[in-house]
């Protein structure tokens, strides 16, 4: 799905999008949810963090609690539930979804701020503003038309270098993954 990135997260995953421009005051406010959520899901997959580090474990609870407060505001206002899933291809900057209806996302090009739900078990999203773009497609020997949703969003460079780490270790988990089955295949 995405030729120009050579590190994606790929994965069918929920998604909202909301249209319009965000303000500055709620880009900070989100950028700030968008640096626990990561912050949380990179402690959460680190197998290998180093508890003699008491700096690090300290951190990392740290990183814990301001997730478990998260998901409790989030009950307390009611949490509602997941949006539909697409089949999603995160890279660096720029998500990239496909779906057969474009019903509830816009047809014009224009910004926007999409709520990603990288661990929809989890149920916070990553809230991604930028500019979203509009293709529509063919398949070779289909006859369904596919909508082809392009977005380009930047984010605070905090929240921009933990997002690359998450890319990289689930890109880096499935190579691994990969050359496990293709191990156990040859045998």
């Amino acid at each position: 799905m995405l030729e120009q990135h050579a590190v994606v997260l790929e994965d069918v995953l929920p998604l909202r999008l909301e249209k319009g421009e965000v303000d500055t005051a709620r880009r900070g406010r989100l950028m700030l949810d968008n640096m626990a959520l990561l912050k949380a899901l990179l402690v959460m997959d680190d197998h290998l963090l180093v508890e003699d580090d008491s700096r690090e474990a300290i951190s990392s609870l740290e990183t814990k609690i301001d997730l478990l407060l998260l998901l409790v505001g989030k009950g307390i206002q009611g949490l509602e539930p997941l949006p539909p899933c697409y089949s999603c291809a995160l890279g660096a900057e720029d998500l990239y979804w496909e779906t057969a209806s474009p019903a509830g996302f816009p047809h014009e090009n224009g910004p926007v701020c999409v709520a990603l739900f990288l661990r929809p078990r989890i149920a916070m999203p990553l809230f991604l503003p930028g500019t979203l773009q509009m293709s529509v497609t063919q398949p070779e020997a289909s006859a369904e038309t596919l909508f082809r949703y392009h977005l380009h969003f930047q984010l605070d460079a905090r929240v921009q270098e933990s997002l690359d780490r998450l890319i990289f270790r689930h890109h880096r988990r499935s190579i691994a993954r990969q050359k496990d089955h293709h191990h156990f295949s040859a045998e």
